[in-house]
């Protein structure tokens, strides 16, 4: 959605973006998020806007959760 949201979420009253990557990729995605003509639009709208970052440690993931809101 929008170039940068792979999942929507909602509840509550409350909308939540989250785009999903690499744990190494995080900072491309939070700079892509932050360069996109949608983000003002979205801000305004009051969604939270959150990057996962995703890895494996051992035999087990471990997300890194930036909040770009």
């Amino acid at each position: 959605m929008f170039g940068i949201i792979d999942l929507l979420c909602v509840k509550d009253g409350v909308t939540m973006g989250v785009q999903t990557t690499s744990y190494s990729n995080v900072s491309a995605r939070v700079k892509k998020i932050a360069d996109s003509e949608h983000i003002g639009a979205l801000r305004d709208a009051e969604w939270r806007i959150i990057v996962h970052g995703w890895h494996k440690v051992g035999n087990r993931w471990q997300v890194r959760t930036v909040d770009v809101s």
